[in-house]
């Protein structure tokens, strides 16, 4: 599903202290979109704090229709569970069926979406863009891997952590690579100029969606506004923005705009390529953060400019 770059409005009915299933006592709202809400909730049994996504109350829909829109969320929620052991894509829990509306059960991410990320540096660093990037496209590396393709990559489905760690949300309109999907998807700013033409989902559109992800987190602006949904010209991308950007982490973010999918680099190429823009690693790591050293330079990173996520 095409969608803008704004709230749909959507009425919520869940107010704190409400019990879905009997089991999960909602605690707060956390988003809303077109896929559905997602709350936070206290998992009664194991007194885990988690996140509970549930599709959007009933308005006009057909029951047919309002019935594959539950689809849409079981299909999140096995996509998720067949990414399993990925690291940076949220583990599903549960499923099932509350008031008539499909939800599932997934961790609690402690921390706040990108755009908000984005919204408190107005713009990002060079060193800072390349330290999500890397995150980023380490998670699509082992997505397309498997053999999908995100179709939404934008600010608002990553969530970074207050320890810097990023984490890859919203699966629902995933796809498998090669296949030609029966409903166009992605957010107009992010989409690559070829999403329009409702081909083959290749891996190349998340490239360009992350492209645009990083050009905005750059510049605060988009590359290119696709508003229409229809078939974009093919237009030059505005470099003298990006004329502050560190050299290695301006050409990555080129290369990833093409307009030719065939000459974007692959989310290794990226990540390989940026990890170069990052502070030596090479220092001994603490051992509580020896399984990790995205983290320790992420938090070397944070000492250095004494910027604190918190």
């Amino acid at each position: 599903m095409l969608r803008a770059q704004f709230g749909n409005g959507a009425f919520t009915l869940f107010t704190p202290g409400h019990v879905i299933s009997e089991r999960y006592r909602v605690r707060s709202e956390l988003g809303e979109g077109s896929g559905g809400e997602v709350y936070e909730v206290l998992d009664l049994q194991s007194g885990a704090v988690l996140a509970l996504k549930i599709q959007q109350p009933r308005y006009l829909e057909s029951t047919n229709t309002y019935g594959l829109y539950g689809e849409d969320v079981h299909h999140e929620f096995a996509l998720g569970a067949s990414l399993g052991g990925i690291s940076g894509v949220v583990t599903p829990l549960d499923f099932g069926d509350h008031l008539g509306r499909t939800y599932f059960v997934m961790e609690r991410v402690d921390g706040f979406d990108l755009g908000e990320f984005v919204g408190r540096s107005q713009p990002v660093s060079s060193i800072r863009s390349a330290a999500v990037l890397v995150q980023l496209c380490t998670v699509l590396h082992q997505v397309h891997s498997r053999g999908f393709v995100h179709r939404d990559i934008k600010l608002e489905n990553a969530l970074i952590s207050r320890r810097g760690v990023v984490t890859l949300i919203d699966l629902g309109s995933s796809v498998p690579s090669g296949e030609v999907p029966e409903m166009p998807a992605g957010t107009f700013g992010y989409l690559a100029p070829e999403a329009a033409s409702h081909g083959v989902a290749e891996t190349s559109l998340d490239i360009f969606s992350a492209g645009c992800l990083l050009f905005r987190m750059l510049t605060m602006e988009f590359p290119f506004l696709n508003e229409t949904g229809h078939v974009m010209a093919r237009r030059p991308l505005p470099v003298d923005k990006l004329v502050n950007v560190d050299p290695v982490v301006q050409r990555v973010c080129v290369a990833m705009l093409e307009w030719d999918p065939a000459d974007r680099p692959t989310a290794a190429e990226v990540r390989d390529e940026l990890i170069a823009v990052l502070p030596n690693v090479s220092s001994p790591v603490p051992p509580r953060l020896s399984h990790d050293p995205v983290r320790w330079w992420w938090e070397q990173l944070q000492w250095q400019e004494h910027a604190p996520m918190s």
